[in-house]
């Protein structure tokens, strides 16, 4: 399925954790901003629990601009714009705070493309389904949002077939050296190149084998909005 880039798109990646983003969409959005739209990375919590249980028993801390000023350095040059909106990580429900929380960040960047989350039943991470849950519930009430993209799950034992393929062979260089920005993260196989390569070429191999074979590299979403082209005009 093609996806549409347009430079007066206003696209919007909302996302739990710093690091999510670029490991979801870090070609995408690049390939988006490289066409002229406005992108802006929001990332809704600070992150601080994002540590290992044996950083923590050994008094490693981080403090709430840590890990979102990890992000910014990954977008650093790339003119797209990175936001926190300093919630707490783990603990992330779809309620009515993140939902309106959500939509007032949407609505202020009058976004009209939502790249987010998964939303599904599978293993994955519980802010992930929080914020995935919650986006497309607050951009049902945005009326220029018409596009809505999630990202694949990292997470193992899920079902999440991504039918939008988006070639970023021009950018995975960028992505590896973005993810390696994460220093706080260090050591985590879902930043490290080997898993990194390996998923940028699954899709590829999946879906269009020929290109694959090119060494072409994809990031794969899926759509729950996409509307390609604007409705006649009634008479």
């Amino acid at each position: 399925m093609p996806l549409l880039l347009s430079p007066a798109d206003r696209v919007v990646a909302l996302v739990a954790h710093p690091d999510d983003a670029e490991i979801l969409f870090f070609g995408t959005l690049r390939r988006w901003r490289d066409a002229g739209a406005a992108v802006t990375v929001v990332i809704a919590t600070h992150g601080v629990h994002g540590i290992s249980v044996t950083d923590r028993d050994a008094g490693i801390r981080l403090d709430a601009e840590h890990r979102p000023a990890e992000s910014a350095a990954a977008y650093a040059g790339t003119e797209i714009d990175v936001e926190c909106l300093g919630l707490e990580d783990g603990a992330l429900q779809p309620d009515r705070h993140l939902v309106s929380t959500i939509e007032e960040v949407m609505t202020r960047l009058a976004c009209t493309v939502l790249l987010t989350h998964a939303v599904h039943t599978g293993n994955d991470h519980q802010d992930h389904h929080a914020v995935a849950k919650a986006a497309v519930n607050a951009a049902a009430r945005i009326p220029g949002c018409t596009t809505i993209l999630h990202g694949q799950p990292i997470a193992a034992h899920h079902s999440v077939d991504g039918v939008v393929l988006v070639d970023i062979t021009n950018h995975i260089d960028g992505k590896l050296k973005a993810l390696q920005r994460h220093q706080s993260q260090s050591g985590r196989y879902y930043l490290g190149q080997p898993f990194t390569r390996h998923r940028s070429a699954a899709p590829g191999w999946a879906k269009l084998p020929h290109q694959a074979a090119d060494g072409r590299c994809f990031e794969a979403l899926t759509p729950s909005l996409m509307l390609l082209a604007n409705p006649p005009e009634r008479p």
